[in-house]
């Protein structure tokens, strides 16, 4: 016997994707999830990890994940190619430098800052490096004002003048 036709709800589209074994540790159920269809001029269209298929492809080292994609006026159709990208160990409260302003040598990784109108350097610890950010972990607050770029400030100790720039600029 054979079907006449195959009938589709598009309400929700569902789209999968491989997440690569070194990123599969970060991954988690309800992870935002941008979704770029081919012909839509990279305008994204937003969904969250629903499920993933919890082993790897022994040929491919990734593992199966699918997103959920409302689809509400059902502009996206089944088997459309798409660029994911996963929002995936989220830390929206991190205190992040550009990483210019981050500095390390043997003993680990510094900044410098100014206390009482000179230079002085401050040992910090780091986290995730993304997008030219870098997390700061432990040894700076948000209020330490920090120089912009480390390898063209002075030396510590040296006398300054300091003034605030905007990061945006």
């Amino acid at each position: 016997m054979t079907a006449l036709f195959t009938v589709q709800r598009i309400e929700t589209i569902r789209v999968f994707c491989d997440v690569p074994e070194s990123d599969v540790p970060h991954l988690h159920i309800g992870d935002p999830a941008l979704v770029k269809p081919s012909g839509f001029n990279g305008k994204p269209f937003i969904g969250k990890v629903t499920r993933f298929s919890l082993r790897l492809d022994p040929e491919t080292r990734n593992m199966r994940t699918e997103i959920d994609l409302p689809n509400p006026k059902e502009r996206l159709y089944p088997g459309m190619y798409a660029t994911v990208s996963l929002e995936m160990n989220r830390h929206p409260d991190a205190l992040t430098l550009p990483a210019t302003a981050v500095g390390s040598d043997g003993d680990g990784s510094f900044v410098d800052t100014i206390t009482d109108n000179r230079i002085t350097r401050l040992a910090i610890k780091t986290g995730l490096t993304d997008n030219g950010r870098i997390e700061v972990t432990a040894g700076l607050s948000g209020e330490t004002p920090v120089v912009a770029a480390i390898k063209s400030a002075p030396p510590p100790g040296t006398a300054v003048q300091p003034s605030k720039i905007n990061e945006n600029s």
